[in-house]
C-alpha cells in the first residue's frame, strides 16, 4: 500500500467518523471498501482502533493461543491486559523474583521487529522509559507499571496546563535519552503513555528503529495514522524530529482534550512550543527533545482560558488592571527592585599533599569537579559545596579538563588520549571518541560536545560516535565554552601563523562567522544573565587575575568593559590558570603561588640530586650529555650543564615545540608551523624546512646512521600515526615511511642505540603501553608489548639493555632487554615516584630523558610550593564589580 493511498484512507476514515457515511460519497470502490472495513472494526472495538497499529489496522491481529496459570520459562501468567502492534500483553509472576511483570507476547517467533523491539527498550535505562527485564523465545519480560494509560485519561478530558507541561516534559526527555542512542520511537501516541504516581512511562518501541543498524530499514509506513508525520505519510524514513513532531500532536491533544493539529485555542506559550514541533519541514522543528524539553520546563504556569466573563466580573478586571499599571508606575519612579542575593565567599579545603591540575564547577553550582594529583594517582575528585570534604572518583584516574552535563548528572574528562564520560555517582565509564591533544570542552543541552582541538573546534554526540568539524576555516581554538542559547561558543585562539589573530573569539555551531572579542590568550568561563536579563559576563584571565567582560548574550556584544574579579590565580605550569565558573554565578578560582616547571635530577632511588631552569614539557640530553635542549614558552632553547648559559634556537613569534638532538649533536629539529624544521644548536644560521605538514608533525628521536627521523602526525580524521622521515640525504619531496598506523594512536618513538628497534606508545588496546618493532619495518617483523598494565614515554639505555617508561600512576619503569638473536624483554620493575609534571598529553610530550652513564635521569617537574587555596565566590553577577 503506498503512501499517498494510505493518506487517502486516513482523510476519509476521519471524515466518516465526524460526518458520516456521506463522506464517503465518489470515492474510490476499492479505497471505499478499506475504509467502510476500518469502521466497523473500528465499531466492534468499541472506539479503540486508533489505538492500533498502521500494521494491524490493515491486517488485522493474529492471536497467539495463551490462558491464565500458562507458564512460560519461569513466568506464571495470570490475565491479559491489553494487545498491541506485536502481540498481546499480560500480566505475570516472576516466580525466582516473585516480582510482577507484565510480558508482551509476539505474534511472530523471532520476527525482525521483535528482535528490534528487544535491542531498543535494553538499550534505554531510564526513569521514564519501560524497563526491559528478558527476552523468551517470543516474548519480552518488562517491568509491571501501575497507572492508567494517556488514552484512558484523556476520556476524562482534558488535562490542566502545568500537567501536560510537566508530562510532555517527561516524554522529551524520555525520547532525548532513545535520541541519543541512536533510537527513533516511530509510534509515539497516548496508548503507548503510562501515567503512574511518579510520572510517565514510555511504551512499546516495537515500531522503534536503531539509526545505526542500516538492516533494520522498513519501506512501508509504520506507525498510527492519527499520530503520523508528515514524512512519514510520504515513505521517508523516520528519525528524531519525527518523534518530535508526534510528541507536538500528544502535547495538543492533553491540552486541548481532543485530536488536532490546531493549538491556537491553547495559551500563548504553549501554542509557540506545539507549532514549532509540528512544522511540515523537519528541519523548522525543534532539533533535539532535549530543546523541547527545556522550552517546555521554560513555559510559566498560565490559566487556561476560562468563559466569557460577566459585566460584573469585566469591572473587577479593569480595577485589577488600574492597579497593576499603578504598581508599575510606582516601581518604575522609584526605581525599586528585588534586592540581589548578597555575594558569598569561601575557602574549601582540599586534600593534603595534593595538587590541583584543572577543576570545573557544575551548571547547578553545588559541586565542583577537580582534578587532582595525590600519592602519585591523578582522577577527579568530587567537592559538593554542602558536604565537608572532597571524594575521589573510581574509573577518572589520569583524567584532565573535566566537563559537566548540563543537567549536572554527567562528567566527561580526556584521559589516555579519549574523551570519556561518567556518571557522577560513579559506575562504568564510556569512551565516547578519540581525543590526542585535545584541550577543553563544553556540554550543550541538544547532547553535543565541543571539543577543543588542533585544527578546529570540533563536535561529538554525548552518547559517543564520530567527531564532526563545525563550519569554518580550519583554525586552532582551545578551551571552547558554550553560551546560554547552546549555540554560540567563545574559544581560545593561540595560532603559530597568526599571532596578531590570538584571543578569545565568539563562533557558531551553525555558521562561520566568528569575531575576537577580547585579545587575551586565556581559556574563558561563561555566567549567563540574572532571570529577565540578557546580560551574563565571559570571564578569564590576565596576568594571574580573573576578569569579567560583562556581555550581552542575546546581542552577543560586549555591555561594558572588562573589570577585575580576583587576583593571585595559580597556573597547572602550562599556561593555563586554574579557576571555573557555573552559569548561574558560582566561581571557584585556585589562589596561592603559582607553580613553574623545572629540571629536577635524581637517582636510580629517586633521589633529587638538584633543580634548575626553566622547563618546558620537553627534554631531551645531547649526544655527549654535555647539554640539554626543551621548549620553555614555546622556545627552543639549549642550556650547557656545565655553565648554565642557555642559547635560544628558535624564536617568538613562531617559536617551537618538541625539539631532538641529531646523533653528531650539531642540529635540533622541533615542529615550526609550517612542519619541521632543524637549525644548528649554536642558534646560527637560519632554520631549514625537512618536510611540510598541514597538521601537526612532531620530531620524537634521530636515528643513530643520521639518515631517519621518528615523527608523530596527527591526522584529523584518524588520530596520530608514526613516521619516519628521510633526511640524509633530504631529497626535495621527501617520502615518509610508515612506522605503526592502527585504530589507535601511535607516538612518542625513539630509536633503539643500534638503530634496529623502535619502542613507541599506542593506545590500540585501548590503554596506552609500549611496545617494540624492528626498523626499518618488515611485513612479518613482529611486534613486543613491553609493559604491563600501561605506560608511556619509553627512553632507551645507552647501552639498549635497559628500556624505560613512565607508569599511569607516575612511576618510573625499568625493563631489562635484549635484542639478539631475537627482540625480549623482562618484567617490569618500578623504581620510584617520578612527580613528573602533566602536560595534559600523557602520550605526546616526553618530559624525561636518561643521562648517558644509565644511572641519573633528567625529570621536569613542578616547583609548586605550599598548600594551594581553592576559594569559591557564590552568588556572583556581572553587575556587582567587587
Amino acid at each position: 500500500m503506498t503512501s499517498q493511498r494510505w493518506r487517502r484512507i486516513e482523510e476519509l476514515y476521519h471524515a466518516a467518523r465526524e460526518h458520516g457515511p456521506a463522506a464517503l460519497e465518489g470515492a474510490d470502490p476499492g479505497i471505499r471498501a478499506e475504509v467502510e472495513r476500518l469502521l466497523k472494526q473500528d465499531s466492534e472495538s468499541g472506539g479503540k482502533l486508533l489505538d492500533q497499529s498502521a500494521a494491524d489496522l490493515v491486517t488485522g491481529l493474529a492471536e497467539t493461543p495463551i490462558t491464565p496459570g500458562a507458564q512460560l520459562g519461569p513466568y506464571k501468567i495470570e490475565a491479559m491486559l491489553g494487545q498491541g502492534g506485536m502481540g498481546r500483553v499480560f500480566r505475570a509472576t516472576d516466580t525466582r523474583l516473585n516480582r510482577p511483570v507484565a510480558i508482551k507476547i509476539c505474534k511472530d517467533q523471532f520476527s525482525g521487529r521483535f528482535e528490534q523491539e528487544s535491542r531498543s527498550i535494553a538499550a534505554i535505562n531510564h526513569p521514564y522509559v519501560c524497563t526491559l527485564y528478558d527476552v523468551g523465545p517470543n516474548y519480552l519480560v518488562m517491568e509491571l507499571i501501575e497507572g492508567e494509560t494517556l488514552t484512558a485519561r484523556l476520556k476524562r478530558g482534558k488535562l490542566p496546563l502545568d500537567q501536560t507541561i510537566r508530562y510532555g516534559a517527561q516524554i522529551a526527555e524520555a525520547l532525548a535519552v532513545a535520541h541519543a542512542k541512536g533510537i527513533v520511537h516511530r509510534d509515539l501516541k497516548p496508548g503507548n503513555i503510562m501515567l503512574t504516581r511518579s510520572g510517565v512511562k514510555v511504551l512499546d518501541f516495537g515500531l522503534a528503529k536503531s539509526i545505526e543498524d542500516p538492516s533494520l530499514t522498513n519501506t512501508g509506513v509504520l506507525g498510527t495514522p492519527a499520530y503520523l508525520a508528515p514524512e512519514r505519510l510520504e515513505g521517508k524514513e523516520a528519525g528524531a524530529r519525527t518523534d518530535i513532531y508526534t510528541l507536538g500532536l500528544v502535547l495538543l491533544e492533553m491540552a486541548a482534550g481532543k485530536r488536532s493539529k490546531s493549538p491556537e485555542d491553547l495559551p500563548p506559550p504553549l501554542v509557540r512550543v506545539v507549532k514549532r514541533c509540528l512544522e511540515t519541514d523537519p528541519d523548522d522543528r525543534w532539533q533535539s527533545a532535549r530543546d523541547l524539553k527545556w522550552e517546555l520546563e521554560s513555559i510559566p504556569s498560565v490559566p487556561t482560558p476560562a468563559s466569557p466573563p460577566s459585566r460584573a466580573a469585566f469591572f473587577v478586571f479593569a480595577l485589577a488592571i488600574v492597579a497593576l499599571l499603578l504598581a508599575v508606575l510606582a516601581v518604575l519612579y522609584f526605581r525599586q527592585q528585588p534586592p540581589s542575593p548578597p555575594i558569598a565567599r569561601l575557602n574549601v579545603s582540599l586534600p593534603a599533599n595534593a595538587h590541583v591540575r584543572s577543576l570545573a564547577v557544575s551548571p547547578d553550582g553545588r559541586t565542583i569537579a577537580i582534578v587532582l594529583v595525590k600519592d602519585g594517582i591523578q582522577q577527579i575528585w568530587l567537592r559538593p559545596l554542602d558536604a565537608p570534604d572532597a571524594a575521589p572518583l573510581p574509573g577518572t584516574e589520569n583524567a584532565s579538563n573535566p566537563l559537566w552535563s548540563p543537567d549536572s548528572r554527567s562528567i566527561a574528562f580526556f584521559a589516555d588520549a579519549r574523551l570519556k564520560k561518567i556518571d557522577r555517582s560513579g559506575g562504568p565509564v564510556q569512551a565516547l571518541c578519540d581525543a590526542l591533544g585535545v584541550l577543553g570542552g563544553t556540554w550543550n543541552r541538544s547532547g553535543d560536545i565541543l571539543i577543543g582541538a588542533l585544527t578546529r573546534v570540533q563536535r561529538v554526540p554525548d552518547s559517543g560516535g564520530p567527531v564532526s568539524d563545525l563550519p569554518g576555516r580550519a583554525v586552532t581554538q582551545l578551551y571552547p565554552a558554550l553560551l546560554p542559547d547552546g549555540r554560540h561558543f567563545v574559544a581560545t585562539r593561540n595560532t603559530w601563523s597568526d599571532p596578531a589573530q590570538n584571543g578569545i573569539w565568539l563562533s557558531s555551531m551553525d555558521s562561520p562567522e566568528t569575531r575576537r572579542i577580547l585579545p587575551d590568550v586565556s581559556d574563558a568561563a561563561v555566567v549567563g544573565p540574572r532571570a529577565g536579563g540578557s546580560v551574563g559576563a565571559i570571564l578569564f584571565t590576565r596576568a594571574a587575575g580573573l576578569m569579567a567582560l560583562p556581555f550581552d548574550m542575546k546581542r552577543l556584544e560586549a555591555a561594558g568593559d572588562p573589570f577585575p574579579v580576583a587576583q593571585g590565580l595559580v597556573s597547572d605550569g602550562n599556561g593555563r590558570w586554574l579557576a571555573s565558573a557555573s552559569s548561574h554565578g558560582v566561581l571557584a578560582y585556585v589562589s596561592g603561588q603559582s607553580s613553574t616547571w623545572q629540571y629536577t635530577w635524581k637517582d636510580r632511588q629517586g633521589k633529587d640530586l638538584g633543580v634548575f631552569g626553566s622547563a618546558g614539557g620537553v627534554v631531551m640530553i645531547s649526544p655527549d650529555g654535555k647539554r640539554l635542549v626543551g621548549d620553555p614558552h614555546g622556545d627552543i632553547t639549549v642550556v650547557d650543564f656545565a655553565h648554565g648559559v642557555a642559547t635560544q634556537v628558535a624564536f617568538k613569534p613562531h617559536g617551537g615545540m618538541n625539539p631532538v638532538w641529531s646523533p653528531d649533536g650539531r642540529y635540533v629539529a622541533y615542529y615550526c608551523g609550517a612542519g619541521i624544521c632543524r637549525k644548528r644548536a649554536d642558534g646560527a644560521g637560519a632554520e631549514q624546512l625537512l618536510i611540510k605538514t598541514n597538521s601537526l608533525a612532531v620530531p620524537k628521536s634521530w636515528s643513530p646512521d643520521g639518515r631517519y627521523l621518528i615523527y608523530a602526525q596527527i591526522f584529523p580524521d584518524r588520530g596520530a600515526d608514526l613516521l619516519a622521515l628521510p633526511v640524509e640525504p633530504l631529497a626535495a619531496n621527501p617520502q615518509p615511511m610508515v612506522l605503526s598506523q592502527t585504530t589507535g594512536n601511535e607516538d612518542q618513538g625513539q630509536f633503539s642505540p643500534d638503530g634496529h628497534w623502535v619502542a613507541y606508545t599506542s593506545n590500540e588496546s585501548g590503554l596506552s603501553e609500549i611496545y617494540v618493532i624492528p626498523f626499518p619495518p618488515t611485513p612479518n617483523g613482529g611486534k613486543w608489548l613491553v609493559s604491563k598494565g600501561g605506560g608511556v614515554m619509553p627512553r632507551w639505555r645507552r647501552d639498549g639493555k635497559e628500556l624505560f617508561y613512565v607508569s599511569p600512576d607516575w612511576k618510573m619503569m625499568e625493563v631489562n632487554v635484549t635484542a639478539r638473536p631475537v627482540f625480549q624483554s623482562g618484567a617490569p620493575r618500578a623504581l620510584f615516584d617520578t612527580h613528573m609534571v602533566d602536560t595534559g598529553i600523557r602520550t605526546g610530550p616526553l618530559s624525561w630523558d636518561l643521562a648517558p652513564d644509565g644511572n641519573r635521569f633528567l625529570i621536569i617537574t613542578d616547583n609548586a610550593a605550599g598548600a594551594p587555596s581553592l576559594n569559591v565566590i557564590l552568588n556572583w553577577c556581572p553587575t556587582q564589580q567587587n
